[in-house]
């Protein structure tokens, strides 16, 4: 946390001093004029998000009609997008939260932007309490707990969801039928999901007709723990901290250094044993040439739903002659507990309009009459992608119209209608990135180092056990101390 504080005061510091500079020109300094156009009886809200393209692009952006059709809508309220400037000489993007920085620094934050580090903004003040305007939606309420939880401390809605992200297998059930095996569905268990996989594959061929089984095992050690213990959410984490000593993490670094190991069916594992020295493994001669799940040749492969759009175009096109589906994560010890990433928006803290502004959010997010018109617009706009998120409310009509754009991802509604989830946690939980990744772990290894290590057998668990636990729960709770005391104030 001291860390995020020194990096916002050196943004602020450097702010600071490019105003003192005296150029009138600087992209990072905010300079707004009042809108002569607003109608008699009509308010201006502002808004930012990293997701708007240019606005000089000839390619139609769906964030952009979102916010035109918004309008129309609501004719009484204007929407004014607050465009992220360019590092000074050059075509980057400023960065968010410096971006976020300079806006603060005159009281001109965007009504509504995206959060990428809700902590940070509560911590700095910017983000608005929205509990009494989200608790007295029925649409905000009828979203999952699991989802929207995870922006609520101590009872305070600090931000809301405005998609959601779903991580897990899609299994090809046509090469699992060739191979003469049966093919894992949303309720088989984790030991079935492995040995049909390791049943199915072949890579031991030396003429190019292997079968790839498994990819995609990097996440088992953050989502798996809270299959074995549902009091844990994502990494082990529990009301007391990470739980990184305990025998379910334990049990989790045991299976995936077995699969990591394995070369028989998972993929990983074979790129590591084709990689050793003086390895006589020859990956060009095992499968077929090309990408392995373009070609219909990889049994199950980790994914996210964002990436559905073009699998689903492939399938509608005829690539994909193949059966596809989605099973999430597979059930471990009777729980399937779907892991998740979700995007959320802040409500500005200076904002003059926090109703209008929750109003655009979830129009743009969760709200139903958006995401119909979302649907509606990746129809009917020539150019357009296709909507890229699933309903973040669980609405028969809603999922309808989604899944009239997939139909190859049935499964996926299953799990949204029926299922649990943990969220990934970057966006809302304090010292979560310092305690995964950036933290220090010893004089030799930030955190992410360590673990690296460890996933890769060159360490080994009860090494470390003891110290990778402490060193996790103290920088996080170093960083939701600080976020607790910004918290009381809000």
């Amino acid at each position: 946390m001291k860390k995020i504080l020194m990096i916002f005061a050196f943004v602020f510091l450097t702010v600071g001093l490019v105003a003192c500079g005296g150029s009138t020109e600087d992209p990072t300094t905010p300079v707004d004029t009042d809108d002569p156009t607003l109608l008699p009886g009509q308010i201006e809200i502002t808004y930012a998000s990293w997701d708007l393209g240019s606005p000089e692009s000839e390619e139609p952006n769906m964030q952009r009609l979102m916010i035109k059709a918004f309008e129309e809508a609501y004719p009484n309220i204007k929407v004014r997008i607050i465009e992220r400037p360019k590092v000074p000489g050059t075509n980057d993007d400023l960065g968010w939260n410096e971006f976020l920085a300079a806006r603060a620094s005159t009281q001109t934050l965007p009504d509504v932007f995206q959060a990428d580090n809700i902590p940070f903004y509560v911590i700095n003040d910017w983000a608005y309490n929205l509990t009494t305007i989200a608790n007295a939606d029925d649409e905000y309420i009828n979203v999952s707990e699991d989802i929207r939880g995870v922006a609520t401390y101590d009872g305070k809605v600090m931000a809301i969801p405005n998609a959601v992200h779903y991580a897990g297998y899609v299994v090809n059930e046509t090469l699992y039928d060739r191979q003469g095996q049966n093919y894992p569905e949303i309720d088989t268990n984790m030991t079935d999901f492995l040995a049909y996989t390791k049943a199915a594959a072949n890579h031991a061929s030396n003429n190019n007709n292997g079968v790839v089984g498994l990819e995609g095992i990097e996440h088992i050690i953050h989502w798996y723990p809270a299959q074995l213990n549902e009091n844990y959410r994502w990494f082990t984490l529990s009301d007391n901290g990470f739980n990184l000593n305990s025998t379910e993490f334990t049990t989790t670094m045991e299976l995936y250094r077995t699969l990591r190991t394995d070369t028989t069916y998972v993929l990983e594992a074979l790129y590591d044993a084709a990689g050793a020295e003086d390895s006589q493994i020859e990956i060009g001669n095992i499968f077929p040439e090309g990408d392995p799940f373009n070609n219909g040749n990889i049994l199950a492969k980790w994914f996210y739903s964002w990436d559905f759009g073009w699998i689903q175009s492939n399938i509608n096109s005829g690539q994909y002659t193949w059966d596809l589906e989605f099973i999430g994560t597979p059930v471990v010890n009777g729980n399937k507990r779907v892991p998740i990433v979700a995007d959320f928006y802040t409500i500005a803290s200076n904002s003059s309009h926090p109703e209008e502004a929750y109003l655009l959010a979830k129009w743009m997010g969760f709200g139903k009459d958006g995401y119909l018109k979302r649907v509606e617009l990746s129809e009917t706009v020539p150019g357009i992608s296709q909507v890229n998120f699933a309903p973040i409310q669980n609405d028969e009509e809603l999922l309808d119209a989604y899944f009239n754009l997939y139909p190859n991802f049935q499964g996926l509604r299953t799990i949204i209608e029926t299922g649990t989830f943990i969220v990934e946690p970057p966006k809302y939980l304090p010292g979560y990135i310092a305690a995964r990744y950036t933290g220090t772990y010893d004089a030799e290894n930030k955190m992410s180092d360590i673990l690296v290590k460890l996933m890769a057998g060159e360490v080994a668990l009860a090494d470390i056990r003891t110290q990778l636990n402490t060193r996790a729960n103290a920088l996080y709770n170093e960083a939701r101390n600080s976020f607790e005391n910004a918290l009381q104030n809000k």
